[in-house]
Order: structure tokens, then sequence, then C-alpha cells
């Protein structure tokens, strides 16, 4: 076993997300699928959310406030939890398989709501050693102090890190600190390039 840790998001590139339809309903907009990723990721609400500063309800009131949504509580549940989509193909046996070249972690803009629900219904986590949830450590993505902080948990230098993610801004910060990072949209992706690996 190598000394190597390799680093995976979790929606995008693990499970499917149903992001454009349900981010559709949560902002009453019809705007095409980066706008609507580039509006999530400058609400307020939503980084305080994911940091673990706010708990659901006060999630609500802040991103009705913002973005002047007019949905019930009740429904912005629902298709907030609808985000989450299903397993990607070939996951747990790929991930299984990377578990030969390296130690697995995981880095994931989450919160408590999702990751319940994954609990509940897959065993994705399961082959992870290491689970890094921005709502538990109080930081997000792409801000450069989570990367350090994975760091200095894990006690390895960046370059021992093998990141993959679905976002070109979290890859590019990533890469910023130290990491070998790279994009990726689905456990074979991963695959592909840890074969590669010396």
């Amino acid at each position: 076993m190598t000394d190597r840790i390799i680093l995976c998001d979790l929606g995008g590139v693990l499970i499917d997300l149903h992001w454009e339809k349900h981010a559709r309903a949560l902002f009453a907009q019809v705007r095409d699928s980066e706008e609507l990723k580039r509006l999530w990721l400058q609400l307020q609400a939503t980084r305080l959310y994911e940091a673990g500063k706010t708990d659901f309800k006060g999630f609500y009131r802040s991103f009705i406030a913002e973005t002047g949504s007019d949905l019930s509580l009740s429904d912005f549940e629902r298709e907030f939890t609808g985000i989450i989509g299903p397993l990607k193909a070939d996951c747990h046996a790929i991930l299984d398989e990377l578990a030969g070249y390296g130690e697995l972690a995981m880095l994931s803009n989450t919160n408590a709501v999702h990751v319940d629900l994954l609990r509940r219904t897959t065993e994705v986590f399961k082959p992870f050693k290491h689970l890094f949830f921005s709502y538990e450590m109080g930081m997000v993505k792409p801000d450069r102090e989570i990367y350090e902080e994975v760091c200095r948990r894990l006690h390895k230098e960046p370059q021992q890190i093998h990141f993959f993610d679905d976002s070109l801004i979290n890859v590019e910060a990533a890469q910023n600190t130290g990491f070998n990072a790279y994009l990726a949209n689905s456990p074979a992706q991963i695959k592909e390039v840890v074969a590669r690996l010396p």
C-alpha cells in the first residue's frame, strides 16, 4: 500500500445530481445549468449552511431573503432533497478497486440533510477511511483553508493527495494549494487517472 491519498468529491462525481430541475424550482427561474451553479455558489445562505453555521430553517429563511423565492418551507425541503440522485455506474466496484491504489478519502461541500439521506439509502461512504464534510468542518471549497485542513488532518503533504472534483473552480483551488487535482465526473474517470499514476 502506498501513502497516496485518493480524495474524491461526492455530488456529480460519485452520485448523480438532479441539479438543474430542482435548482430551477428553488430559484423559481429558468436559467441554464452553469448560471444556476454560479448563483448557488454566490449565495451567502448556501455558504453558511454548507459550512454548518446555520440550521435548515435558517438556510431556508436566508435563501428566501436573498433570492425572493416564494416557496413554502415544505416545498423548499422537497426540492432541496430531490437534488440527490442515484449512485453513478459501477461506483462501488470502482471504489473497491481504487482502495488498492491508496487510502480513500472524501471531501464534499454538503449538509446534514443530504448526508443523512445518503446514509439511509446507500453505502457510498463505506469504502472511505476519511470523510471530510464541509458542514462538519466549518469551511467550504474552494476556500484554501479547507484544503490545508484536510492535509493537517491526514498528516500528509499536498503532493501526496490526488483530488477529484466535478467543479473547475474547486480543482484549480486544490492545485493552487499543491494538490494533484483533476476534473472528474464519474468513478470511471477517477480510475483512468489513478491507473496511470506511478
